[in-house]
Protein backbone atom coordinates (compact mmCIF):
# COMPACT_ATOMS: atom_id res chain seq x y z
CA UNK A 1 0.00 0.00 0.00
CA UNK A 2 1.34 3.40 -0.98
CA UNK A 3 2.08 5.78 1.85
CA UNK A 4 0.06 8.99 1.87
CA UNK A 5 1.96 12.19 1.19
CA UNK A 6 2.18 15.16 3.50
CA UNK A 7 -0.16 18.07 2.84
CA UNK A 8 1.63 20.92 1.12
CA UNK A 9 1.80 24.30 2.92
CA UNK A 10 -0.60 25.86 0.42
CA UNK A 11 -3.10 23.05 0.98
CA UNK A 12 -3.01 23.64 4.73
CA UNK A 13 -3.44 27.40 4.21
CA UNK A 14 -6.44 26.68 1.96
CA UNK A 15 -8.02 24.37 4.56
CA UNK A 16 -7.53 26.99 7.27
CA UNK A 17 -9.03 29.68 5.04
CA UNK A 18 -12.10 27.50 4.46
CA UNK A 19 -12.61 27.60 8.24
CA UNK A 20 -12.06 31.37 8.28
CA UNK A 21 -8.67 31.07 9.99
CA UNK A 22 -5.09 32.07 9.24
CA UNK A 23 -1.73 30.83 10.49
CA UNK A 24 -1.62 33.92 12.74
CA UNK A 25 -4.98 32.92 14.25
CA UNK A 26 -3.59 29.46 14.99
CA UNK A 27 -0.47 30.94 16.62
CA UNK A 28 -2.54 33.26 18.82
CA UNK A 29 -5.05 30.60 19.88
CA UNK A 30 -2.29 28.16 20.83
CA UNK A 31 -0.03 30.83 22.40
CA UNK A 32 2.74 30.04 19.90
CA UNK A 33 5.46 32.41 18.71
CA UNK A 34 4.45 34.36 15.58
CA UNK A 35 5.15 32.29 12.45
CA UNK A 36 5.36 28.94 14.25
CA UNK A 37 2.34 27.36 12.56
CA UNK A 38 3.43 28.63 9.13
CA UNK A 39 6.92 27.19 9.67
CA UNK A 40 5.39 23.93 10.90
CA UNK A 41 4.00 23.29 7.42
CA UNK A 42 7.61 22.88 6.22
CA UNK A 43 9.51 21.71 9.32
CA UNK A 44 8.45 19.39 12.16
CA UNK A 45 7.24 21.17 15.29
CA UNK A 46 5.12 19.15 17.67
CA UNK A 47 3.15 22.00 19.24
CA UNK A 48 2.57 23.64 15.86
CA UNK A 49 1.33 20.36 14.38
CA UNK A 50 -1.13 19.92 17.25
CA UNK A 51 -2.38 23.51 16.95
CA UNK A 52 -2.98 23.27 13.19
CA UNK A 53 -4.68 19.88 13.53
CA UNK A 54 -6.93 21.24 16.28
CA UNK A 55 -7.84 24.27 14.14
CA UNK A 56 -8.73 21.93 11.27
CA UNK A 57 -10.51 19.42 13.55
CA UNK A 58 -8.37 16.52 12.35
CA UNK A 59 -5.33 14.49 13.41
CA UNK A 60 -1.80 15.79 12.81
CA UNK A 61 -0.83 12.35 11.47
CA UNK A 62 -3.34 12.85 8.65
CA UNK A 63 -1.70 16.13 7.64
CA UNK A 64 1.91 14.93 7.94
CA UNK A 65 2.08 11.12 7.68
CA UNK A 66 5.87 11.23 7.22
CA UNK A 67 6.20 12.60 10.76
CA UNK A 68 4.30 9.69 12.35
CA UNK A 69 4.69 5.91 12.42
CA UNK A 70 2.07 3.36 11.36
CA UNK A 71 0.53 3.41 14.87
CA UNK A 72 0.09 7.18 14.79
CA UNK A 73 2.94 7.88 17.20
CA UNK A 74 5.14 10.86 16.40
CA UNK A 75 8.62 9.88 15.20
CA UNK A 76 11.46 10.88 17.52
CA UNK A 77 13.88 11.81 16.15
CA UNK A 78 12.31 13.02 12.93
CA UNK A 79 13.80 11.72 9.66
CA UNK A 80 16.29 14.18 8.19
CA UNK A 81 14.25 14.50 4.98
CA UNK A 82 11.54 16.23 7.04
CA UNK A 83 13.89 19.19 7.48
CA UNK A 84 13.89 20.68 4.01
CA UNK A 85 15.31 24.04 3.11
CA UNK A 86 12.95 26.67 1.84
CA UNK A 87 13.76 27.67 -1.72
CA UNK A 88 15.52 31.01 -1.66
CA UNK A 89 13.93 33.80 -3.58
CA UNK A 90 15.92 34.87 -6.59
CA UNK A 91 16.48 38.40 -5.28
CA UNK A 92 17.89 36.99 -2.00
CA UNK A 93 20.53 34.82 -3.65
CA UNK A 94 24.09 36.04 -3.43
CA UNK A 95 25.45 37.48 -6.64
CA UNK A 96 22.08 37.81 -8.39
CA UNK A 97 21.07 41.32 -9.39
CA UNK A 98 17.58 42.42 -8.40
Amino acid sequence: MARKRDKRPEEIRYLLNLKGKTFADVDRSAALRDGTSRDTTRHPHEEGEKAIAEALACEAKDLWPSRYDANGERLKPQPSENYTQRPRLRHCQKGVAA
